[in-house]
């Protein structure tokens, strides 16, 4: 009976035993393994946020926000939010409008239309809220059926802007920045990136249209990909390409279209240049209306 007893006991420190060792190598192993995650997720975290999502477009860096003749070599990838020296934005020029070759405007950072100038406007596509210079609003309208009869629909979705209109939607825009903590200059450099000061704005003008909506995904879009391809027949360019932001000064547009005629339009579209290097080629830049 006493060998009986002696032999559970002993069975029973050696089950302990058993167990203790089994509960320490499965201890090591997680505490290995989670180790070794701990290594990999810093990376992987790291990757997600110095890579931007392909809807994304780059932003600019101080080195390419410069006068426009001036074409910095490949700094299109960069990104302004990541850079601590943000170059103000510039005091821009009141510039005279050529009746004759009203389509070729140009109005950016360095340039702004009169703030009297009227625009004679018109319902982008009949029925519709959102207007146009009624001369675009013609060709839109062409573009528009062209493309509806493809059952793709290039709907207006912000087109002409008073003064007033675009004063709040920058001044809205430079609030956001300065309650992330940007200054004052640094807040209204970065604002223009996404939305001009009034009178620098195409859309002040009635000459531009956002198509359809402002999403980042709007290139992998059926109608973004008609646009590429028939837009320039009824004289609308891409204003504001993903590879000529270091010249235009705003971020990539896929929605916003412009109109500088048929004959631009197809130059434009051929030669590949943006609009400001379309009028540095044919010497027509915008003339200060203080030389006119």
């Amino acid at each position: 009976m006493k060998k009986l007893n002696m032999r559970a006991v002993y069975l029973a420190l050696v089950f302990i035993l058993v167990i203790a060792v089994l509960s320490f190598l499965i201890g090591f192993l997680y505490s290995e393994r989670t180790s070794e995650q701990d290594s990999i997720m810093p990376e992987i975290e790291e990757e997600s946020t110095t890579e931007p999502p392909s809807t994304t477009a780059p932003l600019l860096t101080e080195s390419v926000l410069v006068d426009p003749s001036v074409t910095p070599a490949d700094t299109t990838s960069a990104n302004i939010l990541e850079n601590e020296n943000i170059v103000p934005l510039p005091e821009a020029v009141t510039i005279k409008i050529n009746e004759d070759t009203w389509y070729l405007t140009l109005v950016n950072d360095y340039y702004k239309m009169p703030e009297d100038y009227e625009v004679i406007s018109a319902p982008a596509i009949p029925g519709c809220q959102y207007e146009l210079d009624y001369r675009v609003a013609e060709a839109y309208t062409a573009m528009y059926n062209a493309a509806a009869a493809e059952g793709l629909y290039l709907t207006p979705y912000s087109g002409l802007r008073s003064y007033e209109r675009q004063t709040i939607n920058y001044n809205n825009k430079i609030q956001q920045y300065l309650n992330q903590g940007y200054n004052e200059t640094d807040a209204r450099a970065l604002a223009a990136m996404v939305i001009k000061p009034p009178g620098c704005s195409e859309h002040n003008l009635g000459l531009a249209m956002d198509i359809i909506d402002t999403a980042d995904n709007f290139y992998t879009t059926e109608e973004y990909a008609w646009l590429m391809e028939n837009a320039a027949d009824y004289g609308f360019i891409l204003r504001y390409p993903q590879d000529k932001q270091y010249i235009t000064r705003v971020e990539y547009e896929p929605w916003h279209w412009r109109y500088v005629g048929v004959e631009h339009a197809h130059a434009m579209k051929a030669s590949g240049l943006c609009l400001e290097e379309y009028l540095q080629t044919i010497n027509m830049m915008p003339t200060p209306l203080a030389e006119g």
